[in-house]
């Protein structure tokens, strides 16, 4: 077994990426085929479109190193308000078995193109 030579070729899958704005923060990573993994959103005040709008501003950051082909993460299968919150925003929505120890998680993913047509990102 060898080694890989050096950080250039753990860039792609230890860099993370976050945005905070003054009601809550998003934390994101670039994966392997050029899909980008949502880790974290975290709103001061739920509700009141915050969450909305730090996905909005990841995908104008995103603009910035183009090629993306999906932007997807994971939610556990119990959290239903969550799932009603990447649905609304347009991510496709796909149980998962035995991803958390303690249940399913469901899936959400999206193509990133259409992820920037429904929110009139140009």
């Amino acid at each position: 077994m060898s080694q890989i030579d050096g950080p250039k070729y753990l860039t792609p899958y230890y860099r993370t990426w976050y945005l905070e704005q003054q009601n809550g923060y998003i934390v994101w990573r670039r994966g392997t085929g050029d899909n980008v993994e949502l880790l974290h959103i975290k709103t001061k005040v739920p509700g009141r479109g915050t969450g909305k709008q730090l996905v909005v501003a990841m995908l104008e950051k995103l603009k910035e190193q183009p090629p993306y082909c999906t932007v997807f993460g994971f939610t556990r299968e119990c959290n239903e308000g969550s799932q009603k919150f990447y649905e609304a925003l347009g991510f496709d929505l796909t149980t998962v078995k035995g991803v958390y120890q303690d249940g399913s998680a469901v899936l959400f993913s999206q193509e990133y193109l259409k992820l920037l047509e429904i929110h009139n990102v140009g």
